[in-house]
């Protein structure tokens, strides 16, 4: 019998059906590498049949990016303190290393992928850098507006307090200055805080701060001055608002309410007594507290050191008291219990007042709060 059929072509097979897979793998790769030869001529052949002008584009392009990244990188250096949101230099720092790398990448590589998106990238989280710089300038601007409107309250009231009480003139006219030059940093402020210039607004800022140290430097010359004609010993400090406190800022001590101290630091006083109660099962007993101006000139006496001049002392402050029940004599147990004890909540016994100091006086604490420098 005559068969009919015939016998199937022989050669390489063509991937299909009957194909293994490694061969349908192999196809492909061949394939994928045809294609890629192919776009790759095609990219060869416009570049030289463009002539000069399609490889400036692509070479110029590469430039571009490569000055946006140089830039963006130099941003990133200038802004490190200078914004309050870190995650804004962190996006940017990561777009700068994804520039980086395409621009590492070979020329044909870069030519088929494209450098807009990467620029685009790199555009948008710079711009969120500078915004942010911007926003913690102005910040710095405010904080530095009222750090000046502080002191500059502060010079007017030890200008205002000091006049007619013999502190040099010349001191008092140099305070005087420096308040009518602070009007110039404010209207520079003003104009910053109104627009979003980077360079003025960091300018406004510097210019407020160096404003204030100069009014603040002038006001504690005027201090000074003034310690020197009111106060007899270096230990005191002279202060506009000694026996002039608001009452608004005074409180009463809760066990003994006809003695006041300042209200910022009843609190820790409070604590102090609760303790020493747990101790000797007795409120500390309030001798003297807070003194107005009036009660301190009647004490004052210049030929004695035990009060001191009006404007001169902490009891004016709000900031000493004059304890008993024991503790106005040295070494009793009471005493000594404070000696050790005080320091925990806020109160002090000064130097002056030590057995060895300028007056001794184991009655008079103070809140640390009178001598922060100490």
């Amino acid at each position: 019998m005559t068969s009919t059929e015939t016998a199937p072509p022989v050669g390489p097979s063509a991937p299909g059906t009957g194909s293994t897979a490694r061969e349908r793998r192999e196809a492909k790769a061949r394939r994928r590498r045809t294609v890629r030869l192919s776009v790759a001529v095609t990219v060869v052949a416009v570049l030289t049949l463009g002539g000069g002008a399609s490889a400036w584009y692509v070479l110029s392009s590469a430039d571009d990016l490569a000055d946006q990244t140089a830039a963006a990188r130099q941003l990133l250096t200038a802004s490190d303190g200078k914004v309050e949101d870190s995650s804004t230099r962190v996006a940017l720092t990561a777009q700068i290393d994804a520039a980086d790398a395409f621009l590492a990448e070979p020329l044909l590589t870069r030519v088929l992928t494209g450098n807009e998106e990467t620029a685009e990238a790199l555009t948008a989280a710079t711009d969120d850098v500078r915004t942010a710089m911007v926003e913690f300038a102005r910040t710095q601007v405010e904080q530095a507006r009222a750090g000046l409107g502080a002191a500059e309250a502060r010079a007017l009231k030890y200008y205002e307090a000091t006049e007619g009480l013999g502190a040099d003139e010349g001191v008092r006219a140099r305070l005087q200055g420096a308040i009518d030059s602070t009007a110039n940093a404010g209207t520079a402020a003003d104009q910053s805080l109104a627009g979003t210039d980077l360079a003025a607004l960091e300018r406004a800022a510097r210019d407020l701060s160096t404003s204030r140290s100069v009014i603040t430097l002038a006001t504690d010359t005027l201090a000074e001055a003034q310690d020197a004609v009111t106060c007899p010993e270096d230990d005191q400090t002279w202060h506009p608002d000694s026996g002039k406190v608001p009452e608004s800022d005074l409180a009463p001590i809760p066990w003994d309410p006809g003695f006041r101290i300042r209200a910022d630091v009843l609190e820790s006083f409070v604590a102090l007594d609760a303790a020493y109660q747990a101790e000797f099962g007795v409120h500390l007993t309030i001798n003297s507290a807070y003194r107005t101006y009036e009660e301190q000139t009647e004490l004052y006496d210049p030929s004695s050191p035990i009060a001191a001049a009006p404007g001169c002392s902490n009891h004016g402050l709000g900031l000493a008291v004059d304890i008993g029940g024991g503790v106005q004599t040295f070494d009793t147990p009471q005493y000594t219990w404070l000696k050790q004890n005080a320091g925990a909540h806020g109160w002090t016994h000064p130097d002056f007042a030590e057995p060895d100091g300028r007056v001794p006086e184991p009655w008079h604490w103070e809140s640390e709060l009178a001598r922060p420098e100490s």
